[in-house]
């Protein structure tokens, strides 16, 4: 009886990919890949005890991936910072090294989305508001890095931020319908900012 599954669930893999294929497909990557998301807006900023940043993921969102998410997939943007010290050559001391993670799950019985961010004091935001649970996902405001103790005064350092869609794990059934979640995995470039005290 698995192995009736098992050929099934082969059989209606072929089909899909088929339709796919026939439909265009290939050329819906192509759009896809043409959408380069990147940070932008990047703010360095002291308060009394620490060193804080603040930017913001522009083209982050294809349209396959919004239906995706309406479709109820939650979505994972991770979000890397990673402050250094430039040594001699290629021997950086690495500072600090974070990686925070923005969730957004669209709940049906309610008709909401729910966005977890990590470095909001409400780490949990919902909205009935989709374009504002996107401005959620994209926004980091004010995320304070490590205590300026830390730091010395007159030293260079670098801020390298990056963000990338977290790989999605479905069960087996929805592998087969959200197949395309691949088509819409995004990374951006490294952003790198001097700064010093």
């Amino acid at each position: 009886m698995p192995y009736v599954f098992e050929i099934m669930n082969k059989l209606l893999f072929i089909i899909f990919c088929c339709c796919w294929v026939s439909l265009g497909g290939f050329q819906l990557s192509t759009a896809v890949a043409k959408n380069k998301a990147e940070i932008v807006a990047v703010e360095i900023a002291q308060d009394p005890e620490n060193l804080k940043v603040s930017f913001y993921i522009q083209d982050c969102f294809t349209p396959s991936m919004e239906e995706a998410i309406q479709s109820g997939v939650p979505t994972t943007f991770r979000i890397l910072a990673v402050l250094e010290k430039p040594g001699v050559l290629f021997f950086d001391t690495e500072i600090l090294n974070v990686v925070l993670e923005h969730t957004i799950k669209y709940d049906y019985l309610k008709n909401e989305y729910v966005v977890q961010l990590p470095e909001n004091p409400d780490s949990t935001l919902i909205t009935k508001n989709f374009l504002e649970a996107k401005r959620w996902m994209s926004t980091v405001k004010d995320l304070p890095l490590l205590p300026l103790w830390r730091l010395q005064k007159d030293e260079v350092y670098q801020l390298r931020l990056k963000a990338e869609l977290s790989k999605v794990e479905l069960p087996l059934f929805f592998r087969y319908i959200f197949f395309f979640v691949s088509l819409w995995d995004f990374e951006t470039d490294w952003q790198k900012i001097n700064l010093s005290l």
